[in-house]
């Protein structure tokens, strides 16, 4: 296995957040609160062929009722330039009921597509509606809407993908009772024709498997991942992989536990480190041949001693024929008991590069971190970006960003937050150049540390926290003059601050093998 990485940044502080030219990390948040609603949410998104991001959003308000659902108000779609970060275009659609709409360039390779479901009570009937618009605005072509039937009564449900063929992948979920449905997948060609659907899961829950994405282009296979109980251990849940025909037949699922390790500590304890696998914050990716990776929330505990946990997020390789693990990391950015970390996206791309998108509690804020590495987990950057003022809530869905000619640009996130200063309700778009910086000295760039320092800012004791296979040398202080202020050649466990004046500091980390690292400490 892969030692754990223990790793700490020098954040990257932004005062407003603007577009960076040519840099790896772009951000833009945009304040939407011009209307009167409470809650807002992403949908799906995916790029035009003009190169701008169209995102699908919901908007509801509070009901002022507990056991009352949101009342919903419409939805509002967003146009945005990833050159400028602005809003281009917006169009908002009043609506009581609110489609679930998922949004994707037209396969037929004119303008774009947005599909949803819909329930027409008079002749208890769903029904699939597409529509099309073009690629300059957001003006719907409704005259040339295609609406095809579903099923007869009411079914709940959306487009999880357009897949290889250019056809419309839908799942649908019909009611058994308040907690249970059952789970159907069905595929529609673009002008509506239903091609063939088929019966997932019965009698499914409410942590049934998720969305279908393709597994192999040739032949056309589907995925999608759940939750099963496990039969001991930690927690509540291994993962299953289930694996589809291109008729939706023949499954084949894939039991993966949820357990990394398990240490016996003494005749009554044990230390577990374990995949936390939730619905809303574990990825799933083939990487080809029999290969999965899988992102979660690792916690390391002993005996469920849940106030001493540690947390952070791990991304696992498992193969398919034996069902076993081969190999996993972990990043944990700010040690500590209730770190809490999260996964919020995971992509690869057609050259094998994998990037991996998630949020950990730090100190004194929540922090967005992006991590670049290939199939076998060797990373080769990763970046941190403080969002100081803004709460990250989610990131619902990730994009291939791709110029005029198809060729992949980056990787990009669209979600929302909330400004923490205003209260004010905004869209998250979130873009890594692919090829990186040209030119650029970026300070949310770091090399791969393998030590942990924190808090940092500090008041009195400087904690530090060394990878395994590691052995530090000697670690210096140097104020902003550049005069030595401490040195400590052993004990490495803690440095003591309480003394120095209130400032910035610089640390160098120098260890056996002769590597340095510096950083910078503010002491307050």
């Amino acid at each position: 296995m892969k030692k754990y990485f223990l790793l700490i940044a020098l954040a990257f502080a932004a005062a407003a957040m603007q577009a960076q030219n040519n840099d790896m990390f772009s951000l833009m948040f945009h304040d939407m609160d011009h209307m009167d609603w409470d809650g807002f949410g992403i949908e799906s998104a995916a790029q035009q062929r003009d190169g701008d991001i169209v995102a699908a959003t919901y908007i509801d308000r509070n009901s002022g009722s507990f056991s009352q659902p949101p009342i919903l108000l419409g939805n509002i779609f967003y146009k945005m330039s990833p050159n400028s970060l602005t809003i281009t275009d917006s169009l908002y659609i009043a609506d009581s009921l609110a489609p679930d709409h998922f949004y994707s360039q037209d396969p037929r390779g004119e303008g774009n597509i947005c599909v949803n479901i819909e329930y027409a009570e008079e002749v208890d009937s769903t029904y699939l509606r597409i529509c099309h618009f073009p690629d300059n605005d957001l003006h719907f072509i409704h005259e040339e809407d295609v609406v095809t039937p579903v099923c007869e009564g009411y079914a709940s449900g959306r487009v999880s993908i357009v897949d290889c063929k250019g056809d419309i992948i839908l799942q649908y979920y019909k009611e058994i009772d308040f907690l249970h449905y059952d789970a159907y997948a069905a595929r529609f060609s673009p002008d509506g024709a239903l091609v063939c659907q088929a019966l997932l899961h019965e009698n499914e829950g409410d942590d049934g498997a998720g969305s279908l994405q393709v597994f192999k282009e040739s032949p056309l296979q589907y995925y999608q991942w759940g939750l099963v109980e496990p039969n001991s251990g930690p927690g509540s849940g291994n993962l299953c992989f289930y694996v589809t025909d291109s008729l939706f037949n023949n499954k084949n699922n894939f039991i993966f536990n949820k357990i990394l390790r398990e240490e016996p500590l003494s005749d009554w304890d044990v230390a577990y480190d374990w995949l936390n696998f939730h619905k809303m914050t574990t990825e799933v990716i083939p990487i080809g041949g029999d290969e999965i990776l899988v992102a979660a929330q690792y916690v390391s505990d002993t005996n469920f001693q849940s106030e001493t946990a540690e947390y952070g997020v791990a991304v696992a390789k498992y193969d398919l024929r034996t069902m076993q693990l081969k190999d996993f990391i972990v990043f944990n950015d700010f040690p500590g008991s209730n770190k809490k970390a999260t996964c919020k996206g995971l992509k690869k791309l057609s050259d094998g590069t994998v990037y991996l998108l998630y949020k950990e509690q730090g100190y004194p804020t929540e922090s967005l971190i992006v991590v670049k590495m290939d199939t076998n987990l060797n990373v080769d950057w990763k970046h941190l970006f403080k969002t100081d003022n803004i709460d990250i809530s989610l990131f619902q869905c990730s994009i291939l960003d791709k110029d005029e000619q198809g060729e992949e640009k980056g990787i990009a996130w669209v979600g929302y937050g909330r400004d923490t200063g205003s209260n004010s309700t905004g869209l998250v778009y979130f873009f890594l150049n692919h090829d990186g910086p040209v030119n650029v000295v970026n300070e949310s760039s770091i090399e791969m540390r393998p030590y942990a320092f924190y808090p940092n800012p500090v008041n009195e004791q400087l904690l530090m926290q060394f990878s395994p296979d590691v052995q530090p040398k000697q670690i210096e202080l140097y104020d902003l003059q550049g005069r030595l202020v401490c040195t400590r050649s052993k004990a490495f466990e803690s440095i003591d601050m309480s003394q120095l004046p209130a400032g910035t500091y610089t640390m160098r980390v120098t260890l056996e093998d002769g590597k340095s690292y510096s950083d910078k400490v503010v002491k307050e």
